[in-house]
């Protein structure tokens, strides 16, 4: 029986936190049929650790180059100037853009106009260089959703990373071209929206995510202290299951397909 070969749809595997641990973590996470790796990108730091690391780990080990809202948020004028400049040089070397979008969150709610302005422009390099978008969107869709339809459609399509809001805004998502990536929110309590979202969502609509090392799942015998990692995919996957009544393969193996159409991984 050949081994499974499933993707993680969104993971920060050029984290510092991670930069003493990547070969174990990498070495887990294919034990258990965890082989290709999604990369959210945050900065040109990020991205040059990403194509290191890409040349280590080959073709799937997928770049993503974007400037993270919550860099945007923080950065001066000129910073965010410089590196939407950057950005530009790299993205024919990138599979996508992202992660961009806007985070009004209560901790990172800063120069909501910048996040703007640098969500557009992102947007905007996206059709440019015809590269499928990484979103993240906290607290703050119903904008993010006005500068994306007015900047509609997306031939490359993307995904709109650790989703927990309705299945009202996500099916408004999936028909702009985006897949709902689900995270380790649906194994912890609350995120009621979005649990009432998951049994009406087909699973043709949704990729599976860890967002490692970020958002620990909520896992027996997994300290909420610790750094998350891509071999809890199937924790993750196994939550979505027994919602929708099948099983972790089923929803890994759609995932993965999902993944690599968007992607055009081989």
């Amino acid at each position: 029986m050949k081994s499974p070969q499933w993707i993680d749809a969104h993971c920060h595997l050029a984290s510092e936190r991670l930069k003493d641990s990547l070969a174990q973590v990498i070495e887990r996470s294919q034990q258990v049929g965890v082989t290709g790796w999604i990369q959210g990108g945050i900065d040109p730091h990020d991205w040059n650790r990403q194509k290191e690391l890409q040349t280590q780990y080959g073709s799937r080990f997928i770049t993503s180059f974007g400037l993270h809202p919550w860099w945007v948020g923080a950065a001066s004028f000129e910073a965010l100037e410089s590196g939407l400049k950057v950005l530009e040089q790299f993205l024919p070397q990138a599979h996508a853009v992202g992660e961009l979008g806007l985070d009004f969150g209560k901790t990172h709610d800063l120069n909501r106009s910048q996040q703007l302005k640098a969500f557009k422009e992102q947007v905007i390099l996206a059709k440019r260089y015809q590269k499928p978008m990484v979103l993240h969107v906290v607290k703050a869709h119903t904008e993010a959703l006005e500068i994306l339809k007015s900047l509609a459609p997306f031939p490359q399509g993307g995904m709109v990373h650790s989703f927990t809001a309705s299945y009202e805004i996500a099916e408004i998502y999936y028909k702009l071209g985006f897949f709902i990536s689900l995270g380790g929110a649906v194994t912890q309590e609350g995120y009621f929206a979005l649990k009432k979202a998951i049994p009406l969502l087909f699973l043709t609509q949704i990729v599976v995510e860890t967002d490692s090392p970020d958002q620990v799942p909520r896992l027996e015998g997994v300290a909420p202290q610790t750094d998350n990692e891509p071999r809890h995919l199937i924790a993750i996957a196994r939550a979505i299951a027994e919602v929708k009544g099948t099983t972790v393969e089923t929803v890994l193996n759609q995932s993965t397909q999902n993944l690599e159409k968007l992607f055009r991984i081989t």
